[in-house]
């Protein structure tokens, strides 16, 4: 099949990008083509949102990461995207909340998916100099990664590390990502900003949990990541992620009830930050490997 990919960058690091990238090599050593929007295709896969008309004969999939839902950005950040999801063959959410909050606002697509973000399931081999100091330094390693800002609740990460290492003088934290907006000064607590994705699979590879308390986060990139090195995760009950942690964690209840109502969800509501880490847990997110992942999108791809 020829497929055009529409509003992705595959020289990006972003989200939906970085899964762009994995699932377009997984799917052309399937055999499937990638092809520009001025050439024929068959399917034109659109991220989000789609940048052209799709073309005479061809079908639209729409890849969808969920939708602005600040009321300020509703109606005017969406319209492009509800255009693509209201003209679009198949819709493919990357969770079960993003198809709930979509279908709430704009009633159900003609034919849609839920389908998790994927990954290469490689062993990662720590190399790192530094990355190996840290695991020889502390017994235990906690992490954190994103690109920061007041969903993510770095804040509360920061909290709950403290609480439940309270007195451990052989644990640390390492906090991963751009533009933290919560800095703390603390001999356990590092700041390493925005790292090349190797260093950040290996930093997995060595931790012994993940701390992703976000609210109402979609599929995060950064807890599949993890969970692919074996790194357990300790995450929030809201949105989409407890989807793609299942067993392999620990889910924290969220006091406040989201019922899908237009939010500002960088002012998240108060969230328990205790958990017991008392019991290791063995990771088994092989339902997580971009092979199986692409599998499903190629059916759909192949849909007529």
């Amino acid at each position: 099949m020829k497929i055009h990919l529409s509003n992705v960058n595959l020289s990006s690091s972003s989200g939906p990008n970085t899964f762009a990238s994995r699932l377009s090599r997984v799917l052309s050593e399937m055999g499937h083509t990638f092809v520009g929007e001025k050439d024929d295709y068959d399917c034109m896969l659109a991220f989000i949102e789609s940048l052209s008309k799709t073309r005479s004969g061809s079908r639209l999939i729409q890849r969808l990461d969920g939708i602005w839902f600040k009321p300020e950005e509703f109606k005017t950040k969406n319209i492009a995207i509800k255009k693509t999801y209201e003209s679009s063959d198949h819709v493919i959410f990357q969770s079960d909340f993003d198809k709930k909050m979509v279908e709430h606002h704009w009633g159900a697509a003609k034919n849609s998916s839920v389908i998790h973000n994927g990954i290469n399931f490689e062993e990662i081999e720590v190399l790192n100099p530094q990355i190996l100091q840290i695991k020889k330094r502390f017994d235990n390693v906690f992490v954190s990664s994103a690109s920061w800002h007041r969903q993510k609740r770095l804040k509360e990460n920061i909290q709950l590390f403290l609480n439940v290492t309270e007195g451990d003088e052989n644990s640390c934290l390492l906090v991963l990502g751009k533009n933290p907006d919560f800095l703390v000064s603390h001999p356990r607590i590092f700041y390493t900003g925005e790292i090349d994705q190797r260093s950040c699979l290996e930093i997995y590879k060595i931790s012994d949990w993940m701390i992703h308390l976000a609210w109402l986060d979609h599929c995060p990139n950064v807890v599949v990541e993890a969970l692919s090195q074996g790194c357990p995760v300790i995450c929030s009950s809201s949105g989409g992620t407890s989807e793609i942690v299942r067993e392999n964690g620990i889910i924290i209840n969220e006091k406040f009830l989201y019922n899908f109502e237009l939010t500002d969800y960088d002012d998240p509501p108060e969230i328990i930050c205790e958990a017991d880490i008392t019991k290791k847990l063995s990771v088994n997110a092989s339902y997580l490997d971009i092979g199986k992942v692409a599998k499903r999108y190629e059916s759909i791809i192949a849909e007529r």
